[in-house]
């Protein structure tokens, strides 16, 4: 009898602090959809695993390539903030960035050291801006603005010149080809002209693609600026994406680009898997997809860290969350068992409220912050739903509703959770002293999270479903002959 109130006693201790722990974790999903923390989070994972923390080279790219882009809600309204996307599987990253750096290959490699130069001379223009805006009235710095602007406008000048020409050079080969249409080599002629132009527009474009970038980076709210840069990028790709894919090569074109990257562990990481991918395939034309495939279990290692972030931040947030919910409600486990200990009804109302909620559970996955959904895997559920759309929850709270808990601050000095004005008496002292003690056990039992409390609860409503129930004959026994 003895042991089967303590029992109940722990049944009803636990049953409290599930009904605690869901509403903390509904409470932090809701904060995370409202900061788009998983979002947030997931960027932050693609900048650091492509050395991009200003988000204008490879990151910002990835983003804004149609794979990745169409799944960011409000990408194509320009009157709306882009909501990022909580969740990026690696099959779509690794073709996303193997487009991309395919297309870098194909650029680099006939214009690689003009793209550089102007890239570096934008930097330049850029610093020598924020200096002279910096200090206004400093001759020395604006003529330096003034000479890193030169620069730029020469080194823009030099692609646009070429363009021009290729351009000449392809009116003059089309028409070469329209008076002999006979001619196959004339026809060849003008083909590859036509290609040249493609390629350099390709790389007038990156150019324009990663100033677009720039521009959104230092101005992150204004929808239009990452819109503009996202349709950049995909008019340069769709330029250099043929050319990509005709090459005999592809693994030597993507490393002919990965050449160019910033220095850096994402450049040395992505050289070591091309070099790891030309060991595992020596068929050529099989080692674009074994390369993809690399780039994808990389992503998904490098997600599982990631993932890590969030659920540091969730437990961090959900003991804030504990601490504020357990001293409102006056959840104080010393004062939850002398309650049961000495409430027989009590007790059982909350042992069968436990039985209901074991029967009717709630859906966790969808309460409980999980670090799916931040990385290569998929959240089990819409991470940005409603909490109070899930039946589970409202299961357990409407159980929760029919019976009194025995929580709670109260005026009446007859009560079990009284709050006693301060008093300088030991026995002031000793009630502070089990009463911050029941206080701290009942936050770092809560912040543990709904899903331990309902595995533990489980296993004790199993446990004494397995007993024989107080006041009851054990089934096993014989019983009494009238």
């Amino acid at each position: 009898m003895f042991g089967s109130n303590i029992l109940e006693v722990a049944i009803g201790i636990i049953f409290v602090y599930l009904l605690l722990s869901l509403i903390c974790t509904a409470l932090n999903e809701g904060i995370a959809s409202l900061i788009d923390k998983r979002g947030r989070n997931l960027m932050g994972g693609i900048k650091n695993l492509l050395n991009d923390p200003e988000f204008t080279g490879l990151a910002q790219q990835v983003y804004n390539h149609g794979l990745i882009g169409g799944i960011s809600q409000y990408a194509s309204n320009p009157n709306k903030v882009t909501r990022l996307p909580s969740y990026m599987s690696g099959q779509n990253f690794s073709l996303a960035l193997l487009d991309i750096l395919g297309a870098r290959g194909v650029i680099t490699g006939k214009y690689g050291d003009l793209l550089a130069t102007a890239e570096s001379a934008d930097d330049t223009y850029g610093k020598a801006l924020e200096a002279a805006a910096a200090t206004p009235g400093n001759p020395q710095l604006a003529e330096a603005a003034d000479q890193a602007k030169a620069a730029q406008e020469q080194a823009q000048a030099a692609l646009e010149n070429i363009a021009n020409q290729a351009k000449a050079a392809y009116d003059k080969a089309m028409q070469s080809a329209e008076s002999a249409p006979e001619g196959a080599s004339l026809a060849n002629v003008a083909t590859q002209a036509k290609n040249t132009v493609d390629t350099i527009n390709a790389a007038i474009k990156m150019l324009d693609a990663r100033r677009a970038a720039i521009a959104s980076a230092k101005n992150p709210r204004e929808a239009r600026l990452l819109l503009a840069a996202g349709t950049t990028l995909k008019e340069a790709l769709a330029f250099a994406r043929t050319f990509a894919a005709q090459s005999p090569d592809l693994l030597g074109n993507i490393q002919e680009g990965l050449k160019r990257l910033p220095e850096g562990d994402t450049k040395e990481t992505l050289l070591v898997l091309v070099d790891k991918t030309r060991r595992e395939v020596a068929a050529v034309e099989h080692q674009a997809e074994a390369f993809r495939k690399n780039l994808e279990g990389w992503f998904n290692n490098a997600m599982e860290r990631v993932g890590g972030w969030y659920k540091r931040w969730t437990q961090r947030v959900l003991l804030f969350l504990a601490a504020a919910v357990v001293i409102v409600s006056n959840a104080d486990t010393v004062m939850l068992i002398q309650r049961l200990s000495t409430d027989s009804a009590l007790r059982a109302s909350l042992v069968a409220a436990a039985q209901d909620a074991v029967k009717t559970p709630p859906a966790l996955e969808q309460t409980t912050p999980s670090t799916e959904g931040t990385a290569s895997q998929p959240a089990k559920s819409p991470p940005t739903e409603a909490k109070n759309n899930n039946p589970g929850l409202q299961a357990v709270l409407k159980t929760a509703e029919s019976i009194k808990l025995p929580v709670g601050w109260s005026s009446d000095a007859n009560d079990a959770g009284y709050f006693r004005s301060p008093e300088r008496t030991w026995d002031y002292a000793g009630w502070v002293f089990y009463k911050l003690f029941g206080l701290l056990l009942s936050i770092l039992a809560v912040s543990m999270g709904a899903p331990f409390w309902f595995d533990t609860l489980s296993k004790f409503v199993n446990l004494r479903s397995a007993g024989t129930p107080p006041g009851e004959t054990s089934k096993s026994a014989r019983q009494p002959t009238l």
